[in-house]
């Protein structure tokens, strides 16, 4: 009943919000229903102004960004804390200092190789080194975390072999982690970012454009999210992205190889295809289906198991400043290789549907609303301290302030 309330409530202010902007679509809010032009803004000329000038001087550019955010979620979670079915925005009634995201690059025009090293320094940086496994146990970890660190340059043969050797992010899916300028229109984190595809790698690989429409990548890295390989054997990335057209892309990705630990025979493969549509100018539609197989890897270990999902996302950049994203996803955990079992369940259907209010209060400084609605075919979300439900519906606010 809280979460039927709560996302009346939510969808309420959205309506209204989205309703006010699109009046005014024509005429775009100068300087801005919510603007802290002003006051803010002040700020972030300082800022981009020294930075343009270090950058200048030092002929490197670096950046980054500021995340906090709460959510409160309609089961009430306790010991732990921590919301059914997420990862990155697992927390519970907190006001959560997610990151300071620093990164470094240079191009490749300069040197003939170029660089990025990027770093997360808060909840995200515990995240994420947890889950990249560094060490041999998962737990606890400091909250901090080399998020990537690469080199790129580019073989003179053909129309030019694209080379990435280090610490990347993947090329599977939909959403990355969050990062200004890519796709992340949501508060949350998709079930399929969270479970179904691998977060990044360590490795190399090689990308070539066959065609104005057509490129191919391929490589070896170590595996999924584990820097520091478990087995002793690689896995295969590879690739291709298509685009006939501007308002249609195409990106297909796929990954095999050796997963579990001291384990080389039982090998895991996954693939992602992304569709990217933009029928018009403020809609961007992302339809995405991933599946994956793993060999001995069912709840107990004792079959093979495979998972699967689809989900798509429906942007409208209602104004220059405020826009909207739905999300909604369905995803199958046949053999409880992804989501743990839920409670004992081997076979699990999630399912959610997203909405995310976004305003531009300045040209550095985002705030985010956000209602989702989550729901399973079994008792997979915890309620309270002791019991399980069949759904959740969760309640998220955020500030992101890019520099």
């Amino acid at each position: 009943m809280a979460s039927k309330v709560i996302g009346s409530v939510f969808l309420f202010l959205v309506v209204v919000l989205a309703g006010m902007a699109r009046a005014q679509d024509d005429k775009p809010l100068a300087p801005g229903l919510f603007s802290l032009d002003g006051s803010v803004g002040a700020l972030d000329k300082s800022i981009a102004d020294g930075k343009g000038a270090l950058e200048k001087n030092l002929g490197i550019n670096f950046g980054g960004f500021l995340d906090t955010s709460y959510t409160y979620s309609s089961n009430r979670p306790k010991r732990p804390s921590n919301i059914s079915g997420r990862y990155f925005d697992k927390d519970h009634n907190k006001v959560v200092f997610n990151n300071f995201h620093l990164f470094v690059e240079k191009p490749e025009e300069d040197w003939g190789v170029g660089f990025r090293v990027s770093g997360d320094f808060g909840r995200t940086g515990e995240l994420l080194r947890e889950a990249t496994l560094w060490g041999k146990n998962f737990h606890r970890e400091p909250s901090a975390e080399l998020r990537e660190a690469y080199l790129t340059t580019t073989i003179p043969v053909g129309a030019g072999i694209g080379v990435k050797g280090g610490l990347f992010v993947t090329t599977l899916g939909t959403e990355i982690l969050f990062n200004p300028g890519a796709y992340n229109d949501n508060i949350s984190r998709s079930f399929l970012f969270n479970f179904a595809i691998p977060l990044r790698h360590l490795g190399m690989l090689f990308s070539y454009p066959v065609h104005k429409i057509l490129s191919v990548n391929g490589g070896v890295v170590t595996g999924w999210d584990n820097p520091r390989d478990n087995n002793g054997q690689p896995s295969f990335l590879w690739g291709f992205g298509l685009t006939p057209m501007d308002e249609f892309g195409l990106t297909s990705s796929f990954i095999y190889g050796p997963e579990q630990r001291s384990n080389t025979g039982d090998k895991r493969f996954t693939m992602s295809h992304v569709a990217t549509i933009k029928a018009f100018d403020p809609v961007t539609v992302l339809l995405e289906y991933t599946y994956g197989h793993e060999e001995q890897a069912s709840l107990g270990g004792t079959r093979d198991a495979t998972w699967q999902g689809i989900g798509g996302v429906l942007s409208y950049g209602w104004t220059e400043r405020f826009s909207t994203a739905l999300r909604g996803e369905i995803f199958n955990d046949r053999d409880g290789a992804r989501l743990g079992g839920g409670v004992g369940h081997a076979n699990v259907t999630v399912g959610e549907v997203t909405l995310t209010g976004s305003y531009q209060f300045t040209k550095m400084l985002l705030g985010r609303l956000e209602y989702r609605q989550d729901w399973a075919d079994e008792r997979f979300y915890r309620k309270r301290a002791t019991s399980f439900d069949k759904s959740q519906g969760t309640l998220a606010a955020q500030l992101i302030y890019a520099f």
